[in-house]
C-alpha cells in the first residue's frame, strides 16, 4: 500500500519539484522510505553543486551500505582535489594509503 501511494501521489509531485529546480539550476536530493529498506529517490546536482549535496546523493544511492557510502566519498574527494585530511576519520583511511604507497603495496 505504502509503495503504490509513493508511485501515484509523491513521486509525481517529485518529479515537479525536480523540474522546477532543473530550470532554476538548484541541486535536490529527496528520499522516501515506504518501507524498511525500500526507497524512492529524486536527485538532481547541477554542475556546482555543493559538496553537502553530492554526500547526501551518495549516501541515498548506498542505502544501508556504510562502505558503499565512504568509497563514494572517498573517490569524490580525490576526483575534487578535497584533501581527506579534513576529515578526522578519512585522515586515517589516507595515513593508511600513503603508509601502504611507501612500502610499496598497491593501493586498497
Amino acid at each position: 500500500m505504502s509503495e503504490a501511494i509513493y508511485d501515484e501521489q509523491i513521486a509525481p509531485l517529485l518529479m515537479q519539484a525536480g523540474k522546477l529546480c532543473e530550470q532554476h539550476g538548484l541541486a535536490m536530493v529527496a528520499v522516501v522510505e515506504y518501507g524498511k529498506e525500500q526507497r524512492g529517490e529524486t536527485r538532481l546536482l547541477p554542475e556546482g553543486s555543493g559538496l553537502a549535496m553530492h554526500m547526501l546523493s551518495m549516501l541515498a544511492a548506498s542505502g544501508n551500505n556504510i562502505d558503499s557510502y565512504l568509497i563514494k566519498v572517498i573517490r569524490f574527494c580525490k576526483l575534487e582535489g578535497i584533501p581527506l585530511d579534513e576529515s578526522m576519520f578519512l585522515r586515517q583511511y589516507g595515513a593508511a594509503q600513503r603508509a601502504q604507497q611507501r612500502e610499496g603495496q598497491p593501493n586498497a
